[in-house]
């Protein structure tokens, strides 16, 4: 299982929760990950969505256009943003990179949105809080 998270929370709840079943590896960034892909196998993908801690220098997305394009020029509303959804970016970034793995997010996204980020990056799926056996039980279903 490869962890995608800005921390260690994820990494962490993996390990005690997961970790009977499943190898953890953890990247703290797109390049991170698909270099961490590259070199081994991993069946399944836990990825935060929100990277509040990461420096800019190692985030998906360009700023500059991101505040042209969304917030009238307005940068710090652009990083927010950029931060806030960097988990789905950082997903896109790995679907390019030729990665279709299973992709679980702990995230009460509306159906819609959901829908939409599996139309667009493949098999993506959510949980709605830190549910081991949810995520479990997903991450079961991709490996059969």
């Amino acid at each position: 299982m490869l962890v995608v998270e800005d921390g260690t929370e994820y990494e962490e709840f993996a390990k005690t929760f997961l970790g009977d079943r499943y190898e953890v590896i953890a990247a703290r960034s797109a390049a991170e990950a698909v270099r961490v892909l590259r070199a081994e196998p991993c069946d399944v993908m836990l990825v935060d969505l929100r990277f509040e801690r990461a420096p800019q220098d190692v985030l998906v997305g360009d700023v500059e256009s991101t505040a042209r394009r969304l917030f009238g020029g307005d940068r710090s509303r652009a990083l927010r943003w950029i931060k806030d959804q960097q988990g789905t970016l950082v997903l896109a970034e790995i679907r390019k990179a030729g990665f279709a793995q299973r992709a679980v997010f702990v995230h009460d996204f509306p159906a819609g949105r959901l829908d939409n980020l599996a139309k667009l990056y493949g098999d993506v799926h959510a949980v709605a809080s830190f549910d081991a056996a949810a995520i479990g039980t997903l991450f079961d279903e991709a490996a059969s």
